[in-house]
């Protein structure tokens, strides 16, 4: 089929249009959950499959941990100032940005004893679960997405943190809760972004 002159302009004007919303859509994308979800599935991930049987095994799963906190804080740091998407609750993204940049490189220079394992894993699903209510909080308050099912969300990484804390899974099922805890959390962060992005203007 033949196209007129004016049928290829109106498609031509159409793809720029649509390339345009995509750009937009981008610059508004919530970056800083974005970093996070990545870094929650990676590190749900080396815990799922991690071997835990001794002294060397845990320090390796120590240093996993810290660099992926150093990783996650970074980036989000970065993200939460690069992108369009405002803030949530002001500053929320940068201040758990960067308390997970300085928690990993401790760890990392200061690792702690292997009985602490457990503690160190607990505080960063702590961390995720405390985050979440806060995007949560940052729904209801813009009135986007449902704020109940992140808080949910949140609720049951914290569940999962302290079932581990407790050993309730014993030794042997100590990194499978907190990998549990840490998918949770991603989806949780996925869902966040999908809430609290927006279209930016376009420029």
């Amino acid at each position: 089929m033949i196209y007129s002159e004016r049928q290829a302009k109106h498609e031509t004007g159409d793809a720029v249009t649509d390339f345009d919303m995509v750009f937009r859509r981008v610059k508004g994308l919530a970056w800083p959950h974005v970093c996070m979800a990545a870094a929650c599935f990676i590190a749900g991930f080396v815990l799922f499959t991690a071997p835990l049987w001794g002294y060397d095994d845990a320090m390796r799963v120590m240093w996993a941990i810290s660099w992926l906190g150093i990783f996650a804080g970074a980036s989000s740091v970065i993200a939460s100032f690069a992108t369009k998407a405002p803030q949530s609750l002001r500053a929320l993204e940068p201040v758990i940005g960067a308390l997970m940049l300085a928690c990993g490189l401790w760890t990392l220079y200061f690792p702690v004893a292997v009985e602490g394992l457990n503690v160190v894993l607990f505080g960063v699903a702590c961390l995720m679960a405390f985050y979440l209510m806060g995007t949560a909080w940052e729904m209801e308050r813009r009135g986007v997405g449902r704020w109940p099912v992140q808080l949910l969300d949140g609720i049951a990484v914290l569940g999962c943190a302290f079932f581990g804390l407790f050993g309730l899974a014993g030794a042997a099922g100590l990194c499978k809760v907190f990998a549990l805890s840490l998918y949770v959390a991603a989806w949780g962060f996925v869902y966040a972004c999908t809430a609290l992005s927006i279209e930016a203007e376009a420029r």
